[in-house]
């Protein structure tokens, strides 16, 4: 029978915290330090007493926690940086955001692990992790990761701004705006390339100049406008009728 590995954690984030309670859920034992809880002396015990020493703290703390600890080229640190390429270390990223709430086992395993192809594989770099991983080339990890943050950081901005608007401006309640969000979603999951629906699609000038003009003044207006340059850019001969096909 393989041997249940030992984990060790250093960070105390929200993915860390995640990650530790899935690993609870697994029952893979672990330990989590944070980084002020590390020296040089507790480092070395706890790499001697773990298999995998996984490093969840923020990317710009990384390299120098790597460098100030001699961790290159051992190949117990793992480090979950969706950007960063460090050489003599591997990585592994998990495809997910991590709210503060905690998940269920059958949510930890949904999502996918991205890798760096260069790398060891996925059952060697998080051994008795079950999830579906996939592996690709580390130069292009920095626009893996670019998507992942527009997708889901900038998308979170702009619903911050939806709901804080309708209910300041006209008290239109959180529970009564959500059904715009949800179905939106919903759209986007059961068909993301068909889903966007509104003035850039219709390419309707009245309504998009309209819209510029009440966001004069307007911290968003840059954005609107820097979507809709977007879609003309990505999109330059699309016309109305492609609505219909």
């Amino acid at each position: 029978m393989r041997q249940v590995p030992r984990y060790a954690i250093i960070g105390a984030g929200k993915m860390a915290t995640h990650f530790a309670h899935y690993l609870k859920l697994l029952a893979i034992p672990h330990t989590q330090l944070s980084r002020a809880e590390i020296t040089q002396e507790k480092l070395q015990s706890t790499l001697l007493s773990c298999d995998r020493l996984c490093l969840l703290i923020s990317d710009g703390a990384i390299p120098d926690f790597i460098e100030a600890h001699s961790l290159r080229y051992n190949s117990k640190i793992i480090h979950f940086s969706g950007s960063l390429v460090i050489e003599g270390c591997y990585s592994a990223h998990p495809l997910m955001t991590f709210g503060t709430e905690l998940y269920t086992q059958e949510q930890y395993q949904s999502f996918p692990f991205i890798i760096e192809q260069e790398g060891s594989d996925f059952e060697n770099l998080l051994p008795g992790i079950p999830n579906q991983h996939y592996k690709i080339p580390k130069n292009l990890k920095p626009f893996y990761h670019s998507l992942c943050v527009m997708s889901g950081n900038f998308s979170c901005i702009l619903w911050k701004k939806y709901f804080q608007e309708l209910k300041e401006k006209f008290n239109i309640l959180e529970k009564d705006a959500k059904p715009y969000l949800n179905i939106i979603f919903q759209n986007i999951c059961n068909n993301p390339y068909a889903a966007l629906t509104g003035p850039l699609i219709r390419q309707d000038k009245t309504t998009i100049e309209s819209n510029m003009n009440a966001l004069d003044n307007d911290p968003f207006q840059p954005i609107y406008q820097a979507f809709a340059s977007a879609f003309q850019n990505i999109h330059p001969n699309y016309t109305t009728e492609d609505t219909l096909s």
